[in-house]
């Protein structure tokens, strides 16, 4: 019986490329920054819904941190779906994406020292929520009160978590992707060097070779 031929009886793994660890990395960044932007945009729109109570009940104005979070959010994902094809990654809008979910969540905690701290505790949505149920008869019991203010604690804890998790991923991905990239011009510049210098050693030997049939 003839032999295996070489390469097929195991032995070629030595030989195989392997993946940088960077880029498995990135992978799985990608797929969890996906899933943590998706989570992160479905609690805040909870909180733009939260932030339109005044609108529907007392026919007022929504806080001015309202329309600020709604424009991180539009933008970003537009951002983030626009710069995420099939193919590969958009870095420019991916980095915009980001940012804004970085500033989403800056401008949250800006909104609970505000909410918390400078206003009076009267303006707080779960109070005015018990407080309108209260007087149309709806809700008699000030245990509604606490379940009020603790789902509103609650929200604003989770939209911490979601867009700090998001960012801290999402940041990781995009140095991994800016190192790749930064790689793939240095390589392109070494292969237009090479070809250049390739170019050149042939024109001279060309030279040298018309200058001897000279």
């Amino acid at each position: 019986m003839p032999p295996r031929p070489e390469g097929t009886d195991g032995s070629d793994w030595s030989y195989r490329e392997v993946v940088a660890d960077r880029y498995k990395r990135m992978a799985v960044n990608m797929s969890a920054t996906f899933f943590m932007h998706q989570v992160q945009s479905a609690v805040l729109v909870l909180k733009l819904l939260w932030y339109l109570f005044p609108v529907v009940a007392e026919e007022r104005r929504p806080d001015p941190f309202f329309f600020a979070l709604l424009a991180f959010l539009v933008v970003g994902n537009i951002c983030f779906y626009a710069g995420r094809p099939r193919g590969r990654c958009v870095l420019p809008l991916m980095k915009v994406a980001a940012l804004l979910v970085m500033a989403t969540l800056g401008l949250h905690f800006v909104s609970l020292w505000k909410y918390h701290l400078l206003e009076p505790k009267t303006s707080q949505y779960g109070r005015r929520l018990y407080k309108l149920l209260r007087d149309r008869g709806t809700l008699e019991s000030p245990t509604w009160l606490t379940v009020f203010t603790a789902a509103e604690g609650v929200l604003d804890a989770a939209l911490v978590a979601a867009a700090g998790t998001c960012f801290f991923i999402f940041n990781n991905w995009v140095r991994d992707a800016m190192q790749a990239a930064k790689e793939r011009q240095q390589r392109g510049k070494q292969q237009t060097a090479a070809g250049a210098a390739a170019g050149g050693g042939a024109v001279a030997g060309g030279g040298r070779a018309v200058r001897r049939r000279a």
